[in-house]
């Protein structure tokens, strides 16, 4: 049976003065799914966070968090969140553990050993004494994580938290979020200008580009679209020698020179013929590679060619 969404975005508008911000958004994000904002700086996706977890008032639109309206039931609904928008707000003069007994003295129910848990779950049992002002930039993000789902919240919202981590650090929040999401059953929400890491962490993908959602897809559909061409590469000893073999079989494709060989687009079945045909001149053929279309890729496709930072 499947199980209904933790978060539900219907229509969501924001407009300031005679600017629309968000322009009429909807989406769903599902227990333990790790599902991806993407967007250019400036594309709203900061105003679609915030408008979930109740900092900006929505000009239309609704907010469902475990079927209770954000607008209409806020404290009933927002017991459900955990949120680092966008930076984790910490006592850097207090302990790792210290913070999070602070918090934890907030929160109903949250025993030494959910706190225990957390420290484990977030990987900073060794560091966990220290003072937060001696954590890297990563190590203080993951404490902010520990600090949002200590109450044990059914969706975690982080807003580009990998801003400022070094690729050791994008790794780690990675891990740790898909672990969240497994052995959690929590779903997480994350915003990013970063196409690969939402590519690596997410599980579902939203375009957003001027404050209107473009498409909303699995990672696995970013791939190549169904055609009848298929983008290759040859490995091949004398690259130079390819355009009289072309010219041979009648064709005139495009190819370009990459390292140890050439590009081109083919069909499968003059993939085949291209390759006797390299093989009839005398050329050493050393492997044939289908070139999937990336995350990147769709993406520059669906908006027209407009890059993220």
């Amino acid at each position: 049976m499947r199980q209904a969404p933790v978060l539900s975005i219907r229509a969501l508008s924001k407009t300031i003065g005679k600017r629309t911000i968000v322009n009429r958004v909807s989406f769903d994000v599902n227990p333990g799914e790790v599902f991806g904002l993407l967007g250019p700086n400036g594309a709203g996706k900061t105003t679609i966070i915030r408008m979930i977890v109740g900092l900006m008032a929505a000009t239309e639109g609704e907010v469902f968090i475990n079927g209770v309206s954000v607008q209409k039931r806020f404290e009933e609904a927002i017991q459900h969140v955990g949120a680092i928008v966008e930076n984790p707000e910490l006592y850097k003069f207090m302990s790792g553990y210290q913070n999070l007994l602070h918090f934890a003295d907030m929160v109903e129910g949250v025993t030494p050993e959910r706190i225990e848990d957390v420290i484990s779950l977030v990987r900073l049992d060794g560091r966990i004494d220290d003072l937060v002002k001696t954590y890297s930039l990563g190590m203080r993000q993951r404490l902010g994580v520990a600090q949002a789902i200590l109450h044990r919240p059914l969706l975690l919202i982080l807003d580009e938290p990998t801003n400022g981590l070094d690729p050791a650090g994008i790794r780690e929040l990675r891990d740790y979020l898909r672990t969240l999401s497994q052995e959690e059953g929590i779903a997480v929400l994350v915003s990013s200008h970063l196409l690969s890491e939402m590519e690596l962490m997410c599980d579902r993908v939203a375009i957003i580009q001027h404050g209107q959602l473009i498409d909303v897809k699995s990672v696995g559909e970013w791939g190549p679209e169904q055609t009848d061409s298929i983008s290759v590469e040859f490995e091949v000893d004398q690259p130079e020698t390819v355009a009289s073999v072309l010219g041979d079989l009648g064709w005139e494709q495009p190819w370009t020179t990459v390292p140890r060989g050439f590009a081109i687009e083919l069909t499968r079945e003059q993939i085949a013929e291209l390759n006797a045909g390299l093989v009839k001149r005398g050329m050493k053929v050393y492997g044939i590679k289908a070139l999937e279309k990336r995350l990147e890729d769709r993406f520059l496709e669906i908006t027209g060619g407009e890059t993220v930072g």
